[in-house]
C-alpha cells in the first residue's frame, strides 16, 4: 500500500513539474511574439505565430498571420511596450490557453489596457500563438 502511494505521488509530482515547464514555454512564446511586434521583427513573428493564426483586435479587426505580420512590420513602430498582469496559463496537452490583462503603450497615441485571451499550440516542439482576442478595459487610474 505504501509503495502504491509513493508511486502515485511520484507520478503526480512529475505531471505537475511537466505542466510548470509547459507553462513556462507558453509564457516564453507569449513574450517572444510581443517583443518581435515591438521590434517589427518579421522573422520573430513568423516563428512565434501559427500558420493558421486568427488575431482579433480590441477594435474588432480580424487578421490572419500574413495580414498581422504585414501590418505590424510596416511603417513607423506600432508598439513601444506591453506590460502584462493577472496572467493565467492552462495546458491542455498540445494546446494552452493564456488569459490576462495587458497595458499597451502604442508607438503613437494614448496608452490603453486590454483583457486578452490567447490560444497556443505546440508545433515541432515549440509553442506558437494560434488565436488572440482582446477587449479594451478602463485604465486603472481612470474613474
Amino acid at each position: 500500500m505504501i509503495i502504491k502511494r509513493s508511486v502515485a505521488f511520484s507520478i503526480l509530482f512529475a505531471l505537475s513539474a511537466f505542466a510548470a515547464d509547459e507553462g513556462a514555454g507558453v509564457r516564453e512564446a507569449s513574450e517572444g511574439w510581443r517583443q518581435a511586434a515591438i521590434k517589427q521583427d518579421k522573422a520573430g513573428l513568423e516563428r512565434g505565430l501559427a500558420d493558421d493564426l486568427m488575431y482579433a483586435h480590441a477594435n474588432g479587426l480580424k487578421q490572419n498571420k500574413a495580414e498581422y505580420i504585414a501590418s505590424v512590420t510596416s511603417g513607423p513602430r506600432h508598439y513601444d511596450t506591453f506590460k502584462e498582469s493577472d496572467t493565467q496559463i492552462t495546458i491542455y496537452g498540445m494546446a494552452a490557453v493564456l488569459s490576462g490583462v495587458e497595458d499597451v503603450t502604442p508607438g503613437k497615441g494614448e496608452a490603453y489596457r486590454v483583457r486578452r485571451l490567447e490560444v497556443y499550440v505546440k508545433h515541432d516542439g515549440h509553442w506558437q500563438m494560434a488565436a488572440h482576442q482582446s477587449a479594451r478595459m478602463k485604465s486603472p487610474d481612470s474613474n
